[in-house]
């Protein structure tokens, strides 16, 4: 693709694999497939803007959006046809999905090598046996170590508070911590959230509730990486877990929302396309070619 610089390569396909005429010129660049159920405000502001990055950098895409009703059988034999697809390199379940449906089964159906969110079983144990060295990580982790990477921020030895404890999120995020050595503390519902927001060095709230998190709770010279995203209702306004305003003179860092971690976890799911698109290619990924792709992501607002 033009943003990862992609040649016309020769490929190899696997006899199992059954490509059409029209899959052809797809396969010769990445291919995501979306899954949305449901009206989810947030879900839909997500599946949009990745919708448009795919246009944007001519990345091969389709979007299967079903109602809220729709059975769990009818998903997974959606994944399924997905599973055997040629042109589709990753498949993506944007969550959350409706309290009738499985995520762990209808994750788990997801062909391994096309689990470009890491929500399969397997795929999340190697992560949390290997950690970073994971081939793929969890695109909104993924985008929360980006940003304390690029911020140099250190955290061995910091006491962070991650305020929420998804498997999407929370808790892989709490392992990666851990495997850099920081003081990890989870809150999630029955935490009584501010006694640990205020001993954080760095606060890291992914709860999804709208500004959860007081900014008088938050020490002077705390960083803060907000993930929740509310949109409040009747309106086009988001927000935070965060009282941005309030912790603002207080913190030495803080990420805000919109335009903070959103658009790097939209980006750290097409590092993750390509790497398995390069994989499934016998291609070597060089994600540094990515780097422009990242900088210009930090600056897509939401």
């Amino acid at each position: 693709m033009e943003t990862c610089q992609l040649k016309k390569l020769s490929l190899e396909l696997s006899s199992q694999q059954i490509i059409t005429p029209q899959e052809h010129s797809a396969i010769m660049r990445p291919g995501l497939a979306i899954i949305q159920v449901g009206n989810n405000p947030s879900s839909l502001t997500y599946v949009r803007k990745k919708i448009a990055l795919c246009e944007e950098n001519q990345i091969y895409h389709e979007l299967y959006h079903f109602p809220e009703s729709i059975s769990q059988k009818e998903i997974i034999h959606q994944i399924r046809t997905l599973n055997q697809q040629g042109s589709i390199d990753g498949i993506l379940v944007q969550l959350p999905l409706p309290s009738h449906l499985s995520r762990l089964e209808i994750s788990n159906e997801i062909k391994l090598s096309k689990d470009v969110d890491c929500l399969h079983m397997a795929n999340f144990q190697n992560l949390l046996q290997n950690g970073e060295d994971n081939d793929i990580i969890p695109c909104t982790p993924a985008a929360v170590l980006h940003i304390l990477d690029t911020q140099e921020i250190d955290v061995r030895n910091q006491n962070i508070t991650v305020i929420g404890r998804s498997q999407l999120v929370g808790f892989p995020l709490s392992v990666l911590l851990l495997k850099r050595n920081a003081r990890v503390t989870i809150c999630h519902s029955e935490t009584t959230v501010q006694e640990h927001v205020e001993k954080a060095d760095i606060v890291i709230s992914c709860a999804g509730h709208k500004e959860l998190v007081k900014g008088e709770w938050i020490k002077n010279g705390a960083k803060v990486i907000d993930v929740g995203i509310t949109r409040i209702p009747g309106t086009n306004k988001i927000v935070g877990d965060i009282e941005f305003n309030k912790a603002l003179p207080r913190v030495s860092f803080i990420t805000p929302v919109p335009g903070g971690v959103g658009p790097l976890t939209v980006s750290m799911l097409f590092k993750n396309l390509y790497r398995v698109w390069c994989r499934s290619n016998g291609l070597k990924a060089n994600i540094d070619e990515l780097d422009d792709e990242l900088d210009y992501a930090q600056n897509y607002q939401f």
